[in-house]
């Protein structure tokens, strides 16, 4: 076409020139024929995409002509991320079990781990969109340590950490004041600890003794959340209970929160304060005896930017849990500080203590108190790789630690960590 308009607009500027016994009139009207042709000629080709060469030697359509592909209305606004996240820890004790006591979820020693590869697949909420879901499918060697009872086995290496369905709801038409209720109906992380379940978000590379023994995991129910405009919040919930997907007595748990978040103190410093409280039944087949838990985390920014402080304290009962109808309770606390040294260094430590002297909580029922000191140097060599090196020391008050043919009051663990993020 394009050749053809060339020979047409060569054929309007070579016209013969008349000679004196032509006639004028039949000259006129050849070229008035012509033109004709011509805008016929540009219209057709305006209604025509332009081809263009892309990468690859293909023909396309030229950029911004193409139709755009049209993505349907419920998918939009759906996010994906997720991270991968391998260790490898050595024992010094080279226990003969190949294993670290009192550990949750570093819990082999002397060889490679894959602890976790975790997809979240969510759709936040907003005063745009009301509703939405997030659900975070969990494979690997953590997968093992948060199942719960109804979802499932114990030994699964697949786990849906959390599904739930999120509604913002309206308040305005009760009153203008009120802000938005968050409701979210599901299985879902719980709200206790300083520490979670994804090692990416936390300090160090181990979890501590209170994430692993002194609170629960996840729980499966309803939660409503409201925020304040001055900095409060405030949760409250039913649940199954405890790691429990389907309920295996009666009873439900209570679950409620009550935060101070990013209060501005002198000095440049923040302070960001949570108190939770769980209390409902928890052993399977009777409704009476209730678990109460009080969980108070503290999180300090100073003064000093680089550095952030942490706090966690828990105390736990439960009625009737130990012979002579006695209840059987289990308490400790744990401090923590980061130091960012570069934007790529950081170095974390934490110490603390749990006391489980009713041999309630942690696996073999061994009557003792526990104590543990971490050091962590964290390393970013690229966006969304991190590397970390840890070295920790658990203490105990009897010889619960296993060793080569014997077992100690102390063990030391030394671990390396990589993780992708995306």
């Amino acid at each position: 076409m394009v050749l053809l308009l060339i020979v047409l607009m060569a054929g309007l500027i070579y016209v013969p020139m008349a000679s004196a016994d032509e006639d004028p009139n039949e000259l006129k009207s050849e070229i008035d024929s012509l033109k004709n042709r011509l805008t016929q000629l540009e219209t057709k080709l305006a209604s025509v995409q332009p081809a263009t060469r892309i990468p690859g030697g293909h023909v396309g359509l030229e950029a911004g002509t193409a139709p755009a592909l049209e993505v349907p209305s419920l998918v939009r606004g759906i996010g994906i991320s997720g991270y991968v996240d391998t260790t490898y820890t050595h024992n010094f004790n080279l226990p003969d079990s190949i294993a670290n006591v009192g550990r949750v979820f570093d819990r082999s020693a002397d060889g490679f781990n894959m602890n976790a590869a975790e997809i979240v697949i969510q759709k936040p909420v907003s005063a745009d969109s009301r509703a939405g879901f997030r659900a975070d499918l969990f494979t690997g060697n953590d997968a093992e340590v948060i199942g719960s009872t109804g979802l499932g086995l114990g030994t699964d290496e697949f786990e849906i950490q959390q599904a739930f369905v999120e509604l913002l709801v309206p308040t305005s038409n009760f009153a203008s004041w009120m802000n938005d209720i968050d409701l979210k109906a599901g299985r879902y992380v719980t709200m206790n600890g300083a520490e979670v379940i994804e090692s990416k978000d936390n300090w160090n590379t181990s979890r501590g003794l209170l994430f692993g023994y002194a609170i629960p995991f996840t729980h499966t129910g309803i939660r409503s959340t409201y925020t304040f405009d001055n900095g409060w919040d405030m949760c409250l919930g039913i649940v199954n209970g405890w790691d429990i997907t389907d309920d295996t007595n009666n009873g439900k748990t209570i679950e409620s929160h009550l935060g101070l978040n990013n209060i501005e103190l002198p000095w440049d410093s923040s302070v960001t304060v949570g108190y939770q409280y769980y209390g409902g039944s928890e052993r399977a087949g009777q409704d009476a005896d209730w678990r109460h838990l009080h969980d108070i985390v503290v999180i300090l920014k100073t003064p000093w930017e680089p550095l952030t402080l942490m706090y966690n304290l828990d105390y736990a009962f439960e009625a009737n849990l130990i012979g002579d109808n006695r209840k059987g309770d289990w308490w400790g606390h744990a401090v923590y500080a980061r130091y960012q040294l570069t934007e790529k260094w950081a170095a974390s430590v934490r110490a603390e203590t749990f006391n489980d002297e009713d041999g309630v909580r942690i696996i073999g029922g061994t009557q003792a108190e526990w104590y543990e000191i971490t050091g962590t140097l964290e390393y970013k060599p690229w966006e969304n790789t991190v590397t970390r090196l840890e070295m920790r020391s658990d203490h105990a008050d009897k010889d619960v630690f296993s060793g080569n043919n014997q077992t100690n009051d102390n063990q030391t663990t030394l671990s390396s960590e990589v993780m992708y993020l995306f």
